[in-house]
């Protein structure tokens, strides 16, 4: 990126070489030259111009997307979910209103955050849970998963937002 702005300013240069000669020549064919060498050299600094403006645009997307990986990956911790069987999953407090859910261990070093699906499929009585994003297989027991946070569901044989109004 600096080689590129050395250069820019070089061809800046050039150009102000060349017209600066322009002004004192007489000959109209050494000029004609001049000028097309001029254009070659505006239209050379203009792509690196745009090269440059789109590699930092690249680069500002680069780096937003690591700045909300960052914030987003200290929501999570690495659990064992079943015997043998290692996923990341909300820290203690850290679900923002979200349903427990585990993140595929495989994805989220890749900076990916890849919800994994429970299927219909069994092995050894162990329930298939695949991710969607890698197609990284995990096989569950059902009782060594995590216990989810209780969900406020309101009172029990009424209407949670009858029993707010007060009714």
């Amino acid at each position: 990126m600096v080689a590129e702005v050395f250069a820019g300013i070089g061809a800046f240069k050039t150009m102000f070489d060349i017209a600066k000669a322009m002004k004192n020549m007489d000959d109209a064919v050494k000029r004609n030259a001049a000028v097309a060498d001029l254009w070659e050299q505006i239209i050379a600094a203009q792509t690196r111009y745009t090269a440059a403006v789109e590699q930092i645009r690249d680069l500002e997307e680069k780096l937003a997307k690591v700045e909300a990986w960052e914030g987003e990956k200290h929501r999570y911790e690495l659990r064992e979910v079943s015997t043998g069987v290692f996923a990341y999953t909300p820290k203690d407090g850290m679900a923002q209103g979200e349903p427990f859910h585990m993140l595929c261990a495989n994805c989220y070093e890749h900076r990916e955050k890849s919800i994994l699906q429970a299927t219909q499929e069994l092995r050894k009585a162990r329930r298939v849970h695949r991710c969607p994003r890698c197609k990284s297989e995990y096989e569950m027991t059902g009782g060594q998963r995590p216990v989810p946070p209780p969900v406020d569901r309101g009172p029990p044989g009424g209407s949670w937002a009858a029993a707010r109004r007060g009714s």
